[in-house]
């Protein structure tokens, strides 16, 4: 070697030849460690992207190690008296370094020395590439370890393959919703409800997307599709029915067809046509006025609400005493009401339209719901919505709920229409204590060749009724009540409380 300076720098390109070897080991063992962990904790708790983060992991641990081992590189004197350690030099490395910057008698011949013995040797032997055996005996049990776990099924995963098929469910609900929003706020036809529908529907969205699962969003079905209910004006129904009612009358009548055609195509248009109808009044014959009064005074006896047939008996009234102004004003006040019958289908039908879209949602929710709980999903949308119509339409809803012990119930809900369609949602719910799951079923045992079907068994003597066991028989009664509700006007909500039920019984008795 020509100087110390150029033996400390051999010495410290073998001691990082050195230690790059540990620290390559301790990096594999902080790697196989950390995904060891994520994989054991990914096997307690179902943990999104648990291969993300135990990837994640890697390049800090490798960061960490390098960090480390630039931090702890050996300084010169250190290395020096390691090779007089492992070299056999007699400190001579050391002491040379130590006093290199002094200049006694000594000193040169102190210098010299060590320079001749490191020449003698090979430098790089004083720090050789050796591994730990216990360190790396660990290491690779736990590489192995980790790559058995990160290998072997899992049984978080269904749980987590619930969990993305729940939010996908619910963003497809809540995407429903928001679809409806959207339509109802394109609308070129605006109702007077329609900022109330509006804000019904988007805490609707809010409270589906923030749902914990799809059973809980379905929970928020219920109570919006009453806000919307709500929001419809009880009386269109029969101001429909009444409208209707004097289109028939005024059909038969010289004065009043074209009203009666107007009628029939909408409130509004027959709203105008009424009102032309009062401003004709003066100009016909008296035999055209009484047969419009006759007319308008059976329609007053068939209206259906009330200040629709006040308006129309005024006007027949007026119109037989022959006080023609009298009578216009009477129409005037019907056409006013047919203005705001008009108002009243228009808010149905955004209701309507409102609800369908909380139906739909319903329909996605409880069918993951369903598939949550391991029974079949529902074959159809539930009938609680009523749909746009042309005519006058009644919606009702009836529902029973039993349960099996010594108790029952059951529930009916009714509901009408007006020209939309407009349903309301039946309602209904059962009492009684549920059967419990150490409770004994009794089934019926299987009819005798040549008897009637309806007739039971007959048993011998001291011969024990025939059981079946309750395991056997709850999925069918279940999938039967399922099917049920999809061929009866049975409402979503019902529906919910059939499927929590049998949930229930399934809950107890899954250990049997």
């Amino acid at each position: 070697m020509s100087s110390l300076e150029a033996v400390v720098s051999e010495l410290r390109r073998s001691s990082a030849r050195s230690s790059a070897a540990t620290y390559a080991l301790h990096a594999v063992l902080a790697i196989a460690g950390w995904v060891l962990a994520v994989s054991l904790v990914a096997r307690v708790l179902p943990v999104e992207a648990a291969r993300a983060i135990a990837l994640a992991g890697v390049p800090v641990a490798v960061a960490c190690v390098i960090v480390v081992w630039v931090v702890a590189r050996p300084r010169p004197m250190r290395l020096m008296r390691t090779a007089d350690l492992r070299l056999g030099l007699r400190e001579r490395l050391s002491t040379a370094w130590e006093r290199r910057t002094e200049s006694g008698p000594l000193d040169e011949a102190l210098r010299r020395d060590a320079l001749a013995h490191a020449a003698r040797v090979q430098i790089s032997r004083a720090f050789p590439i050796r591994w730990r055996r216990g360190e790396a005996l660990v290491a690779a049990a736990v590489v192995i370890a980790a790559v058995a776990l990160a290998v072997l099924p899992n049984a978080m995963d269904q749980v987590l393959a619930q969990r993305r098929a729940d939010r996908t469910a619910q963003s497809s609900a809540a995407s429903t919703i928001a679809a409806a929003k959207k339509k109802l706020a394109a609308s070129s036809t605006l109702a007077p409800v329609d900022r109330e529908v509006l804000k019904v529907l988007q805490d609707a969205q809010a409270k589906i997307a923030s749902a914990r699962d799809p059973r809980t969003a379905l929970q928020t079905i219920t109570p919006a599709e009453q806000a919307l209910l709500s929001l419809s004006d009880p009386r269109t129904p029969a101001r429909a029915t009444t409208a209707q009612n004097l289109a028939n009358q005024l059909a038969g009548t010289n004065a009043g067809a074209s009203a009666s055609r107007a009628l029939n195509a909408s409130p509004q248009q027959g709203a105008q046509a009424v009102r032309q109808l009062a401003s004709q009044l003066q100009d016909m014959s008296p035999a055209d006025r009484a047969q419009l009064a006759q007319a308008l005074a059976t329609a007053a006896q068939q209206a259906k609400d009330p200040a629709m047939a006040a308006s129309l008996q005024q006007a027949a009234s007026a119109l037989s005493s022959n006080d023609v102004s009298a009578a216009a004003q009477a129409l005037d006040a019907v056409a006013g009401q047919l203005d705001s019958l008009q108002q009243q289908e228009s808010n149905d039908q955004e209701i309507a339209s409102a609800i369908n879209a909380l139906e739909a949602a319903r329909q996605q929710l409880a069918s993951q719901a369903d598939r949550d709980s391991g029974s079949t999903p529902a074959a159809g949308a539930s009938p609680a919505a009523a749909r746009p119509g042309a005519g006058p339409g009644n919606g009702s809803g009836n529902a029973n709920g039993n349960g099996n012990g010594n108790g029952n119930g059951s529930g009916n809900g009714n509901g009408n229409g007006g020209t939309s369609g407009l349903g309301t949602s039946g309602s209904g719910s059962g009492a009684g204590p549920a059967a419990r799951s150490t409770e004994r079923v009794y089934v019926p045992a299987p009819p005798v060749p040549g008897q009637v079907d309806n007739d039971p068994t007959p048993l011998g003597p001291g011969q024990d009724v025939p059981l079946t066991p309750y395991g056997q028989v709850i999925a069918a009664y279940q999938q039967a009540a399922l099917e049920a509700t999809q061929q009866s006007l049975i409402p979503g909500s019902e529906q919910d409380l059939i499927r929590q039920y049998f949930s229930s019984l399934d809950e107890p008795s899954s250990g049997q």
